[in-house]
């Protein structure tokens, strides 16, 4: 923040000294021929002015949100699910009380006590399309991952979805931190990738929620023979072996097959030496460790450029899908 420093001086004591001499008011003349008989007055005129001024600078000043934000780490990605599926998942996580990737004490590395809210005024009104969530932690103390956080305040998250095809939904995340003084510190990123994590976890738990239950109503949607009796297979009835042994050697290798292509899709290789494990998906991010070359990593989260995965030391974080190759 800039300051304005305004320095007046007042040389009197040259202007004193002449007080005593019989020709006083002659040699007050002498001093200044240009100056009026009512400098006092003009004095006083122009200590007020300066004193308005300070006064306009300091109430402009003081009111206006000091930041310590370089740039907003805004995250925008793409889901690949239906845009009533992505809210529903969104509205979950405003309502889990965790603000998630900060904490304001090593022994305890959750954040509770966060709030789901109609608004966060720090944002002010969003003018976009979609569908905006909120969630707001206040008395948070010094929250990791925050741009020169050192003091007491509010962490305030928005979340705007929007739909994007009948299968896709355009999710963006921000995070800002305002302390006690009313400065603004932007996000490193680290809480917007670890959100978008959490709303994944729920976006798949609840698909696979809905998929357990469509098979169930399949299950008794399917009409029972005449005569027949539904009933339970009961584990006392004995399996004959060779059917046993059949379908065990019809299903087994393709089992094999299948966690086989699996594996290769979810988990890879770091190519070469150099590549960073960044807070969020974009090259501007904080990055959170260095990750050697031919490290493997399982992939957690799909971006069109950026890989959300997990180290072999269970860090979490992103890598941009050029700096990762598939298992041999």
């Amino acid at each position: 923040m800039r300051s304005l420093c305004l320095t007046i001086e007042v040389h009197w004591d040259k202007y004193h000294s002449t007080l005593s001499h019989p020709n006083a008011q002659a040699m007050r003349r002498d001093l200044n021929p240009y100056t009026p008989r009512c400098r006092p007055l003009a004095g006083a005129i122009v200590l007020h002015g300066c004193c308005v001024l300070l006064a306009t600078i300091g109430v402009i000043t003081s009111g206006r949100a000091r930041t310590h934000a370089d740039e907003p780490s805004k995250l925008e990605v793409r889901v690949e699910a239906p845009v009533t599926e992505v809210l529903q998942a969104v509205k979950e996580v405003t309502q889990d009380q965790i603000i998630h990737g900060t904490y304001s004490y090593d022994k305890e590395r959750i954040l509770y006590g966060a709030q789901s809210a109609g608004e966060a005024h720090v944002f002010g009104r969003w003018q976009g399309q979609g569908t905006v969530f909120y969630k707001v932690a206040n008395k948070v103390l010094s929250p990791r991952y925050f741009k020169d956080s050192e003091d007491i305040g509010t962490i305030s998250v928005r979340y705007v979805v929007q739909e994007a095809g009948p299968d896709g939904a355009i999710l963006q995340i921000d995070a800002v931190f305002v302390d006690a003084r009313n400065v603004h510190h932007s996000s490193l990123g680290n809480v917007e990738s670890s959100e978008y994590a959490a709303i994944q976890e729920h976006l798949r738990s609840n698909q696979a929620k809905r998929l357990e239950m469509e098979q169930q109503q399949t299950v008794r949607a399917t009409p029972t023979p005449a005569g027949a009796t539904p009933s339970a297979p009961s584990q006392s009835q004995p399996v004959s072996a060779p059917l046993t042994a059949g379908v065990a050697q019809a299903t087994v290798p393709e089992m094999q097959k299948r966690v086989e292509d699996l594996r290769h899709q979810v988990e890879l290789r770091v190519k070469d030496e150099g590549a960073q494990l960044k807070a969020a998906p974009f090259h501007g991010a904080a990055t959170l460790q260095a990750v050697p070359a031919q490290s493997e990593v399982l992939v957690v989260i799909l971006s069109p450029y950026w890989y959300g995965v997990e180290t072999e030391d269970g860090h979490r974080g992103w890598i941009h899908h050029s700096q990762l190759e598939p298992l041999p």
